[in-house]
């Protein structure tokens, strides 16, 4: 399966959930993973599976001091 993730085609296998694509790609670290869809994007849950062609990037979390 192939997803592009901040811009980037990345290979995963099928059913690859957001905590897996943390493990593949250690950069994303705790960012919040968006999707974009038809709808506009949504956030995705560490438990959610990606689908073939998904469109996603992370966003850094804002941490106030």
């Amino acid at each position: 399966m192939r997803a592009v993730v901040n811009g980037k085609l990345v290979d995963l296998p099928q059913g690859a959930t957001v905590e897996e694509l943390r493990k593949k790609l250690p950069e994303i670290g705790q960012d919040d993973v968006m999707e974009e869809g038809f709808n506009g994007t949504r956030p995705l849950k560490n438990n959610e599976a990606l689908k073939e062609g998904s469109k996603v990037w992370t966003v850094p979390k804002i941490v106030k001091g």
